[in-house]
């Protein structure tokens, strides 16, 4: 919002808090005026009257409730959604291809806490049952939410991560994105130190697993 949205924003914000029998000091709206800003009036007009529609606590929604729904849901909520998105790509795309996730949240926890795409589509549905996964992995995405952990650009599959171990490199396929098109596209595009961390721990895995099966081969 911009400063000369702040009279609407007044109405609006007083409306709200009229409807749950409190008034509101002139302090109070510019607080919460200034908490809002970075979202358009449009957005907050909205998010008003769905607060109001589905709140069904008496007490006046706060800027908190504001810009969890605003930005989705609370946490909790999202890390739901992230699961069950990673689930179906897992379902729909599998360890070879690679990938890019619409939240870069959610691609840092696949990275730093399963050890790469590679390796949680090898342990999704072996280590962990479908149930106990979405639960560990909302736990762990609301954890990095909190912290502000995030990856960018490619989550590397077999594929890829085998060819550029072989040096063709010119042989990869485009990645799929998964989620909101647009928002996977900036994902990939965004230029972070961390993208590298994806292609780095997939490799590390199938060196790990190749030496494991090398060892077991002469022990044999």
């Amino acid at each position: 919002m911009r400063a000369e949205d702040f009279d609407r924003f007044d109405a609006l914000i007083q409306g709200v808090a009229d409807c749950y029998g409190q008034t509101l000091t002139a302090q109070g709206i510019a607080l919460r005026f200034k908490m809002l800003t970075p979202f358009e009036y449009a957005a907050v007009e909205k998010a008003a009257l769905a607060i109001m529609t589905t709140r069904k606590f008496t007490t006046m929604p706060t800027p908190a409730d504001f810009i969890d729904h605003l930005n989705g849901g609370n946490i909790e909520d999202q890390a739901e959604v992230e699961s069950g998105k990673v689930l179906q790509a897992i379902s729909a795309h599998g360890g070879y291809a690679s990938v890019v996730f619409d939240d870069p949240t959610t691609q840092a926890v696949i990275v730093q806490a399963y050890g790469g795409w590679v390796r949680m589509c090898a342990q999704c549905g072996v280590e962990e049952s479908e149930k106990w996964f979405r639960t560990n992995f909302a736990k762990t995405w609301a954890a990095y939410k909190r912290q502000g952990i995030k990856v960018f650009g490619v989550l590397g599959g077999r594929c890829e991560i085998q060819n550029t171990a072989n040096g063709f490199v010119e042989y990869q396929d485009k990645p799929k994105l998964v989620g909101n098109q647009k928002k996977a596209i900036a994902v990939l595009e965004s230029i972070e130190k961390n993208s590298l961390e994806s292609s780095s721990a997939g490799i590390i895995s199938l060196l790990e697993a190749g030496l494991k099966n090398s060892i077991q081969g002469i022990s044999q």
